[in-house]
C-alpha cells in the first residue's frame, strides 16, 4: 500500500537559495533510507517561491510503498 506526502517548507535568511539550491538539486534521483519504506518517487510541486521577508518556500511531494 502507498502513501502521498507533501510539505511545505520555508528557508530564511540570506542563506535560503543556497539551502533551497541543496535540497532541491538532484533530488528526484536521491536515495532515502526510511525502515520498512521505499520512497517510489519524489518531486517538486512547483517553483520555489520568493517571500516578502527573504524567505524561499519549497515544495515537495512523495510517494512511498511499504517495504
Amino acid at each position: 500500500m502507498g502513501e502521498r506526502h507533501v510539505v511545505s517548507l520555508r528557508v530564511p535568511g540570506p542563506e535560503a537559495p543556497a539551502v533551497v539550491a541543496r535540497l532541491t538539486d538532484g533530488i528526484e534521483e536521491a536515495e532515502f533510507t526510511i525502515p520498512g519504506q521505499i520512497v517510489a518517487d519524489i518531486a517538486l510541486t512547483g517553483a520555489p517561491q520568493a517571500r516578502n521577508d527573504g524567505s524561499i518556500e519549497v515544495s515537495l511531494e512523495a510517494l512511498t510503498i511499504g517495504d
